[in-house]
Protein backbone atom coordinates (compact mmCIF):
# COMPACT_ATOMS: atom_id res chain seq x y z
CA UNK A 1 0.00 0.00 0.00
CA UNK A 2 1.35 3.42 -0.92
CA UNK A 3 2.86 5.19 2.26
CA UNK A 4 0.66 7.73 3.77
CA UNK A 5 -2.99 6.12 2.39
CA UNK A 6 -5.36 4.30 4.07
CA UNK A 7 -8.29 1.91 3.11
CA UNK A 8 -11.29 1.45 5.23
CA UNK A 9 -12.70 -2.09 4.44
CA UNK A 10 -16.68 -2.94 5.76
CA UNK A 11 -16.90 -6.44 7.39
CA UNK A 12 -19.47 -7.92 8.94
CA UNK A 13 -18.44 -8.16 12.29
CA UNK A 14 -16.08 -5.75 12.64
CA UNK A 15 -14.58 -1.98 10.70
CA UNK A 16 -10.67 -2.13 9.82
CA UNK A 17 -8.84 0.59 8.51
CA UNK A 18 -5.20 -0.11 7.22
CA UNK A 19 -2.91 2.91 8.04
CA UNK A 20 0.36 3.37 6.51
CA UNK A 21 3.34 4.04 9.44
CA UNK A 22 3.70 7.70 8.79
CA UNK A 23 -0.03 8.24 9.98
CA UNK A 24 -1.36 10.03 7.55
CA UNK A 25 -4.22 8.79 5.42
CA UNK A 26 -6.07 9.08 2.29
CA UNK A 27 -8.03 6.49 -0.29
CA UNK A 28 -6.21 4.86 -3.04
CA UNK A 29 -6.89 1.62 -4.57
CA UNK A 30 -4.96 -1.56 -3.36
CA UNK A 31 -3.97 -2.74 -6.65
CA UNK A 32 -1.76 0.22 -7.11
CA UNK A 33 -0.04 0.14 -3.89
CA UNK A 34 0.67 -3.51 -5.02
CA UNK A 35 2.49 -2.55 -8.44
CA UNK A 36 4.87 0.08 -6.24
CA UNK A 37 5.62 -2.08 -3.26
CA UNK A 38 5.99 0.62 -0.37
CA UNK A 39 5.84 0.54 3.16
CA UNK A 40 4.46 -1.66 5.70
CA UNK A 41 1.01 -0.96 7.52
CA UNK A 42 -0.97 -2.03 10.19
CA UNK A 43 -4.64 -2.72 10.71
CA UNK A 44 -6.12 -0.59 13.33
CA UNK A 45 -9.66 -1.63 14.95
CA UNK A 46 -12.36 1.16 15.06
CA UNK A 47 -15.20 0.88 17.50
CA UNK A 48 -18.59 -0.76 17.30
CA UNK A 49 -21.65 1.39 18.27
CA UNK A 50 -23.10 -0.12 21.24
CA UNK A 51 -26.88 -2.12 20.48
CA UNK A 52 -29.44 -0.11 21.80
CA UNK A 53 -29.88 -0.87 25.69
CA UNK A 54 -34.27 -0.16 27.20
CA UNK A 55 -32.92 2.30 29.95
CA UNK A 56 -35.18 2.46 33.51
CA UNK A 57 -36.84 5.34 33.07
CA UNK A 58 -37.87 7.32 36.07
CA UNK A 59 -42.02 7.21 37.16
CA UNK A 60 -42.05 10.79 36.18
CA UNK A 61 -41.03 10.10 32.81
CA UNK A 62 -43.90 7.10 32.68
CA UNK A 63 -46.28 8.94 33.34
CA UNK A 64 -46.19 11.51 30.65
CA UNK A 65 -45.46 8.97 28.01
CA UNK A 66 -48.81 7.36 29.31
CA UNK A 67 -50.44 10.74 29.14
CA UNK A 68 -48.99 11.52 25.57
CA UNK A 69 -50.02 8.02 24.55
CA UNK A 70 -53.38 8.35 25.83
CA UNK A 71 -53.97 12.16 23.77
CA UNK A 72 -52.07 10.22 20.47
CA UNK A 73 -55.09 7.53 21.10
CA UNK A 74 -57.91 10.33 21.36
CA UNK A 75 -57.17 11.98 18.38
CA UNK A 76 -56.71 8.52 15.88
CA UNK A 77 -54.25 7.37 14.57
CA UNK A 78 -52.60 9.85 11.63
CA UNK A 79 -49.20 8.92 11.26
CA UNK A 80 -47.69 6.80 8.72
CA UNK A 81 -46.31 3.75 8.61
CA UNK A 82 -43.02 4.47 8.04
CA UNK A 83 -42.84 7.47 10.19
CA UNK A 84 -40.21 6.58 13.38
CA UNK A 85 -40.74 7.62 17.09
CA UNK A 86 -38.21 7.76 19.77
CA UNK A 87 -38.75 9.05 23.30
CA UNK A 88 -36.46 11.41 25.32
CA UNK A 89 -36.30 11.82 28.74
CA UNK A 90 -34.08 14.04 30.92
CA UNK A 91 -31.13 10.92 31.34
CA UNK A 92 -30.38 11.12 27.42
CA UNK A 93 -27.02 13.28 26.71
CA UNK A 94 -28.96 15.65 24.04
CA UNK A 95 -31.75 16.45 26.29
CA UNK A 96 -30.13 16.80 29.81
CA UNK A 97 -30.94 20.43 29.92
CA UNK A 98 -34.49 18.74 30.30
CA UNK A 99 -36.52 19.05 33.98
CA UNK A 100 -37.40 15.76 35.49
CA UNK A 101 -40.68 14.10 33.81
CA UNK A 102 -40.49 16.53 30.82
CA UNK A 103 -40.07 14.23 27.62
CA UNK A 104 -38.55 14.92 24.46
CA UNK A 105 -40.07 13.54 20.62
CA UNK A 106 -37.73 12.72 17.69
CA UNK A 107 -40.08 11.50 14.90
CA UNK A 108 -37.93 10.21 11.47
CA UNK A 109 -40.44 11.38 8.39
CA UNK A 110 -38.60 9.93 5.01
CA UNK A 111 -38.67 11.67 1.95
CA UNK A 112 -38.63 9.88 -1.64
CA UNK A 113 -35.22 9.53 -1.96
CA UNK A 114 -33.16 7.08 0.13
CA UNK A 115 -31.59 8.06 3.33
CA UNK A 116 -32.90 11.26 3.31
CA UNK A 117 -35.62 12.74 5.68
CA UNK A 118 -36.11 14.83 8.59
CA UNK A 119 -36.39 14.78 12.02
CA UNK A 120 -38.83 16.80 14.15
CA UNK A 121 -38.84 17.31 17.88
CA UNK A 122 -41.44 17.58 20.14
CA UNK A 123 -41.48 18.42 23.82
CA UNK A 124 -44.23 17.21 26.36
CA UNK A 125 -44.45 18.26 30.29
CA UNK A 126 -45.81 16.28 33.28
CA UNK A 127 -49.88 17.56 32.08
CA UNK A 128 -48.95 15.93 28.45
CA UNK A 129 -48.86 19.59 27.16
CA UNK A 130 -47.08 19.76 23.65
CA UNK A 131 -44.26 22.27 22.97
CA UNK A 132 -42.62 22.47 19.54
CA UNK A 133 -39.38 24.41 20.30
CA UNK A 134 -36.32 24.31 22.81
CA UNK A 135 -36.70 27.90 22.88
CA UNK A 136 -40.51 27.24 23.97
CA UNK A 137 -40.27 25.15 26.49
CA UNK A 138 -37.85 27.31 28.10
CA UNK A 139 -40.33 30.40 27.61
CA UNK A 140 -42.57 28.40 29.66
CA UNK A 141 -40.43 27.64 31.94
CA UNK A 142 -39.59 31.04 32.92
CA UNK A 143 -43.63 31.99 32.72
CA UNK A 144 -44.10 29.20 35.46
CA UNK A 145 -41.43 30.25 37.41
CA UNK A 146 -39.78 27.18 37.32
CA UNK A 147 -36.29 28.77 35.80
CA UNK A 148 -34.91 32.67 35.47
CA UNK A 149 -33.50 32.89 32.26
CA UNK A 150 -30.82 35.97 31.93
CA UNK A 151 -31.55 38.26 29.07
Amino acid sequence: MEKGHTKQKSMASSSTVTKAENGQSSSSSSSSSKKRGRGATTILELPQPRPHQPKERSPLTIATLRLVREKAEKRGKRTSLAVSVRHFDNTDINYNWLLPGWVAEERYVPSGRKGLGRIYKYYYDTTGHKYYSKREVLFAWKKMNIICLDP
